[in-house]
């Protein structure tokens, strides 16, 4: 199989696997606080803690990606999801212990997410360096293809039956599995028959230039992660949204990305990826700040389309700074930490969203937008040791 065609193959098939995972993922929120009666700050600081958790297992990935290669890693965080994705809806139907929803959703998080990682590692390993950025581009376009058909049919679904959306989330996964396991080229790793030693994923906090942009990416991270769970509670709570139109916030996001990536990733070929980066936190800034005053479907639509131009740079371009400052035989080991330090700022986002709505209301987006300039001027300030990129 070309390298064209094997790549094309794994990101076809992530954007199955992104659209069965959207089915269920943003309307775990919606669950827990309005069928289950969990308060909101709680239900920010549950997502928050699983996201935490996660963040372990991206680490862990990008060292064990290494040393036995991506395809192997991902096809066992893809058989983890379809488990307990599926034992997460039958205790949905069941009515299990909110104790016990929860800690299946921790289960199925923890073992997809060492998916990311792997698939960064194989993609920066497949195609040559000067292509990484379109490529990664391409990965965000697969993932938001899924995204503009997951939440639409989960809104859909979410208005009959929750246990349904995580059985189909579920199900989807589990075909995934059997379409890396038997349509995927094995990549051979980058240090086989090596030792694996959890300790060692820490390593590339050695490397200061490198700590320094994962400690931004972190922080746009947490802002990022509002779109998610403090977008769809904003919906909800403040500008009367139902479901299905909460669901088609995240269509619009998916959609755009799909049509506008590839102009974005043009863009960003003839600039400073710093730059870039740091141009794409601002449009974070302006969308995010706007969602104080957000409080119709139509305002909801204008904010995510803001949003998500910051995205269409923000996304691939450190993706892609991730893997070109690392050294080849530990790229997983880098991508890893990238992956952790994305996924800590993951974790925070829900909780501060959960935290700031409930004590400030809409006014909590005004300082979410102040950060995020704050995240911007660290881009630009880091420019001339970030071009420096491999």
């Amino acid at each position: 199989m070309s390298k064209t065609r094997a790549i094309a193959a794994l990101l076809a098939c992530q954007c199955v696997l992104v659209s069965g995972l959207t089915l269920s993922v943003p309307f775990l929120a919606l669950y827990l606080h309005r069928q289950r009666g969990m308060p909101m700050d709680q239900v920010g600081l549950t997502i928050g803690a699983m996201m935490l958790t996660t963040a372990v297992a991206q680490s862990l990935s990008g060292e064990l990606s290494d040393l036995f290669g991506g395809k192997p890693v991902m096809q066992a965080a893809v058989a983890a999801r379809a488990l307990f994705s599926t034992l997460t809806g039958w205790a949905i139907a069941g009515e299990w212990s909110v104790g016990a929803v929860v800690a299946l959703s921790f289960c199925s998080a923890f073992g997809g997410s060492f998916y990311d990682p792997a698939a960064r590692t194989w993609l920066a390993q497949a195609c040559d360096p000067q292509d990484r950025l379109r490529v990664f581009g391409w990965q965000r376009m697969s993932v938001n293809l899924g995204w503009a058909v997951g939440p639409a049919v989960g809104g859909l679904l979410a208005e009959r039956s929750y246990a349904g959306l995580f059985g189909a989330s579920g199900a989807v996964a589990f075909l995934c599995f059997l379409w890396f396991r038997w349509g995927l080229e094995h990549l051979p790793p980058a240090r086989e028959g090596g030792a694996f030693r959890p300790a060692e994923a820490l390593a590339a906090a050695g490397d200061r230039r490198f700590l320094l942009f994962c400690l931004l990416c972190l922080v746009s991270a947490a802002v990022h992660a509002q779109l998610v769970v403090g977008l769809s509670v904003h919906g909800a709570s403040f500008a009367g949204l139902s479901e299905r139109q909460i669901g088609l916030l995240f269509t619009l996001n998916g959609a755009m990305v799909v049509l506008l990536q590839n102009a974005a990733s043009s863009w960003m070929e003839r600039r400073s990826l710093a730059t870039a980066l740091g141009l794409g936190c601002l449009c974070y800034a302006v969308g995010y700040a706007g969602t104080a005053f957000a409080m119709s479907f139509g305002l909801m639509l204008a904010v995510v389309a803001v949003v998500t131009l910051g995205e269409l740079v923000v996304t691939p371009g450190q993706h892609t700074l991730a893997a070109n400052l690392a050294p080849a035989e530990v790229r997983g080991r880098y991508i890893g930490f990238h992956g952790l330090t994305h996924q800590i700022g993951h974790a925070f986002g829900p909780l501060l969203a959960g935290v700031g709505l409930k004590a400030f209301g809409p006014r909590s987006w005004l300082l979410v937008g102040a950060v995020s300039a704050a995240t911007a001027f660290g881009f630009f300030g880091m420019r001339r040791r970030l071009e420096e990129e491999a």
